[in-house]
């Protein structure tokens, strides 16, 4: 029954390209396989302030952007002890040059006043020599190609003639000086709203037509072919993302425009064996699109498919179109790492066989879509997994006129039941590009989807 194998593989396959989509992989192309763009997000300006605040923080936010892809990044960071935080943008307005041309920083103020306010602002960093003072630079002369940079300040003097403030400055490390920290992934806000007040979800767009063949191969004489005749995805998936050094890899999905597949398989097989075969057919490796921020965060995504089959008793010389549409409802919604009430739609629509066969198979397929992300220096990762841990499958051509088993009177017969299981996992956490931490499954689902009898 590998004609009923390969089939479910392909259904599963079709469902993993919309089941298994992630916020950061819009407008992926199929086609493009070999090599994935990664999206370089820039510095973007602070959601509010003044543009006059020269007050040493402990914990702040810093924002990236890539507008064309319209994913927004919020870094919520948490000083460590004997640290503070001073952002350039937010004391802009009251700066009237700033020259990083030598490892030293030298800010001048545009008046006395100001000068006279930073001072007392940042006399803290002189009083102690453990006080170190990360000031955070996003213009290019001081950032450079990085568009944002910390520096580590250890001491500060100040030039009341010239309304200068030197700042015995380094390049640093943001992991240097954080003693906790989280990124937000997701959209950008609307137009009027504060990114910092209110965002949503990033929305992927998964609609896309994967029709080709998809496998060839021979197995101890028996040929077999997998064609996606007509395969399909459609809908949406709403996401955002949150990378923590306290809790690893989050993120939450929620489905939309009745998110789904339609697949038609058309299997071509012949040759016969005398013993069963125990395959791993690795389908696909699919480099999918992702981003990184320089020296903060970088997402590599990867699609896997391998489908493990198991063959017995194949005679056949025949072919067989096989399909199914699987969708999800609208406003489906979970979690990585937690399990969610959703029901899966799995639909027949056509079958059709021509020649004769007598087969029985088991095959699970199992298609991961792995989100590996670098975060501080930190190891993440998740992602989703959808596998059938029982695939089974009986095509067997009628010879006798007698038994409840067989077709009916006809040797021109053949009696199929094709079921397929669908099984979507999720996880997150700590860890690389292979492991899946915190795994719970969201759903699972088997149903048979063709129990009848075709007159080939």
């Amino acid at each position: 029954m590998f004609v009923k194998s390969a089939a479910s593989a392909s259904i599963l396959l079709a469902l993993a390209n919309f089941a298994s989509a992630s916020p950061v992989l819009a407008r992926r192309e199929v086609e493009a396989r070999a090599v994935a763009n990664k999206f370089l997000l820039t510095p973007a300006p602070p959601a509010s302030g003044d543009g006059a605040n020269l007050g040493l923080t402990s914990q702040d936010n810093f924002i990236w952007t890539h507008d064309d892809e319209g994913i927004q990044a919020n870094l919520t960071l948490q000083a460590s002890k004997n640290f503070r935080l001073l952002s350039a943008p937010n004391f802009q307005d009251v700066v009237e040059s700033v020259d990083c041309s030598t490892e030293d920083i030298t800010i001048k103020f545009g008046s006395a006043s100001s000068l006279q306010a930073a001072q007392a602002a940042w006399k803290w960093v002189n009083q102690a020599a453990a006080n170190t003072l990360i000031y955070v630079a996003d213009d290019e002369a001081c950032a450079g190609d990085k568009g944002r940079q910390p520096f580590s300040v250890e001491s500060i003097t100040y030039d009341t003639t010239a309304n200068t403030a030197l700042m015995a400055a380094t390049k640093a490390q943001w992991r240097d000086f954080a003693e906790d920290a989280s990124i937000h992934i997701s959209g950008i806000p609307a137009a009027g709203n504060t990114a910092r007040d209110i965002s949503k979800d990033v929305s992927i767009d998964i609609s896309h037509d994967f029709s080709q063949p998809i496998y060839s191969t021979t197995v101890s004489g028996v040929n077999l072919a997998v064609a996606c005749s007509k395969c399909t995805t459609q809908g949406k998936l709403n996401a955002d993302i949150t990378l923590s050094l306290s809790n690893g890899f989050e993120a939450s999905l929620t489905t939309s425009n009745n998110l789904g597949a339609t697949v038609e398989v058309s299997v071509s097989a012949g040759g016969s064996i005398s013993s069963p075969i125990s395959t791993s057919i690795p389908i696909a490796t699919v480099p999918l699109a992702g981003f990184s921020i320089a020296g903060v965060v970088d997402i590599g995504p990867q699609l896997n498919i391998v489908a493990d089959a198991t063959i017995s008793g194949f005679s056949a010389s025949a072919t067989a179109t096989v399909g199914a549409t699987a969708s999800l409802p609208d406003g489906s919604g979970f979690t990585l790492g937690q399990s969610a009430n959703i029901n899966p739609t799995i639909q027949a629509s056509g079958l059709g066989i021509s020649g004769s066969v007598s087969a029985s198979a088991h095959v699970a397929p199992v298609i991961t879509l792995q989100l590996a992300a670098t975060f501080l220096g930190e190891g993440l990762v998740g992602g989703l997994a959808l596998q059938a841990p029982v695939l089974s499958a009986n095509f067997a051509g009628a010879a006798s006129t007698g038994g409840v088993n067989t077709c009916g009177n006809g040797n021109a017969e053949v009696s199929v039941e094709v079921d397929v299981g669908a099984e979507l996992d999720a996880f997150g956490g700590f860890g690389g590009a292979t492991d899946q931490p915190n795994k719970i499954t969201v759903f699972n689902k088997s149903t048979t989807l063709w129990k009848a009898c075709l007159v080939v």
